[in-house]
């Protein structure tokens, strides 16, 4: 049976998207700023990066100079034309085609990941299979040894403590920094490395970059890396354990997919739009400008609220209904303009095999409510922490 209390963190987040979309579309308060929660308002915002700046950080923190080396080259804190050089560098590694000859070794791992639980009728699905399946796949594409994934975990938690909101100064030297100096002289010390051997990786490829005409600096490098590492998992983590968790929901919906696996592309559409990994994006003003009919003015910080856009009813009808066969055109769970999500084209295909792995292999998935299910924090990212599940097939 279903126990409503398990998700009762985000259904309330929605249910207080609800309430902002009726009440009070655009809103202000000390911690978010300006908040956009209907999907025309959050769109206009994402695709006018002059006036929004991505260069968020500088509103909350305190230079650190382990952070700022990071953030050099993180791909969604930077404006054109550096993020623009910054993509050139590393889209190829992304384009379908590409992202396309990485199936048979993302079915491998994946099989790799249910032989291990084979035998056992009982197991948590995020830490058995969400979360190693994308950072196993991002690592290898790298060029990164996959055993070195608890220290991944660590340095992710530790960028993940990066809120919207100021880090205390003590917790950020004492917590945060010394992970993320680990992280980028780990990355560092990998990416000398294939200057002096290369191989066939993504590692050694932006190892030799360039930004016109000049190498990638070590920020650069940091940034791409640690982005490609971080980013590139949470978004399949969560859509992996999202599904799940929603068919068991919709049982009917789960026959549906199963019995027509061509109905599983539409159907992660749908739960992307439903529950996109990242409720919020943030953005602050270059100059002086107006929201909703509201004047703002310039260094302010808006945030988008992309799990209310997705859930507009002046954009989805009956939007809080999961329907696989609704045309999603249109959702924002990967953003929109020149920061929509480079790994989408990776994220959809990990979960399509994924999911279609869980689907030959069992009979039958049923989350195991008894056993606890718990969630992230749905502010940060809509995703289960643990996802018991019980299998037989």
């Amino acid at each position: 049976m279903t126990d409503t209390s398990a998700t009762e963190p985000v259904d309330s987040l929605f249910t207080w998207f609800r309430e902002m979309q009726d009440q009070h579309p655009i809103h202000h308060d000390d911690e978010y700023g300006w908040q956009l929660f209907r999907h025309a308002d959050i769109t206009r915002v994402l695709t006018d990066p002059k006036t929004f700046s991505s260069e968020t950080v500088r509103l909350f923190n305190e230079p650190q100079a382990d952070l700022d080396l990071f953030l050099m080259g993180n791909l969604v804190t930077n404006d054109p034309p550096h993020h623009r050089n910054l993509r050139r560098v590393i889209n190829h590694a992304f384009t379908p085609r590409a992202v396309s000859g990485l199936s048979e070794r993302i079915k491998g791992t994946m099989e790799s990941l249910l032989d291990g639980v084979s035998g056992s009728n009982r197991f948590d699905l995020i830490e058995s299979v969400a979360y190693p399946l994308p950072i196993i796949v991002v690592a290898e594409m790298l060029g990164l040894p996959a055993e070195d994934v608890p220290m991944y975990r660590a340095w992710g938690d530790a960028l993940g403590a990066l809120d919207a909101a100021t880090v205390p100064p003590e917790v950020m030297e004492s917590d945060i920094a010394p992970a993320i100096r680990e992280m980028n002289e780990y990355i560092l010390g990998h990416v000398r490395r294939r200057r002096e051997n290369p191989v066939d990786d993504m590692l050694t490829g932006l190892a030799h970059a360039t930004i016109e005409g000049e190498p990638l600096r070590d920020g650069d490098l940091i940034g791409l890396v640690g982005l490609t590492l971080f980013a590139g998992h949470a978004a399949s983590m969560a859509m992996i354990g999202n599904a799940i968790l929603t068919f068991d929901r919709h049982p009917e919906a789960f026959a549906a997919v199963r019995a027509d696996r061509d109905l599983l592309p539409g159907a992660i559409e749908e739960l992307m739009r439903l529950y996109p990994p990242f409720s919020r994006m943030a953005r602050v003003t270059t100059t002086e400008t107006e929201l909703a009919g509201q004047p703002v003015g310039k260094n302010e910080l808006v945030t988008l609220w992309v799990g209310a856009a997705n859930r507009d009813v002046q954009r989805f009808p009956d939007p809080d209904r999961f329907d696989i066969h609704r045309n999603t055109g249109g959702h924002i769970a990967f953003g929109q303009g020149i920061h929509f999500c480079l790994g989408a084209p990776l994220a959809r295909l990990e979960v399509r095999i994924a999911l279609n792995a869980l689907f030959d292999r069992f009979d039958e998935i049923a989350v195991d409510y008894s056993a606890g299910v718990e969630f992230e924090n749905p502010m940060q990212i809509i995703c289960p922490r643990r996802l018991p599940v019980r299998v037989s097939g």
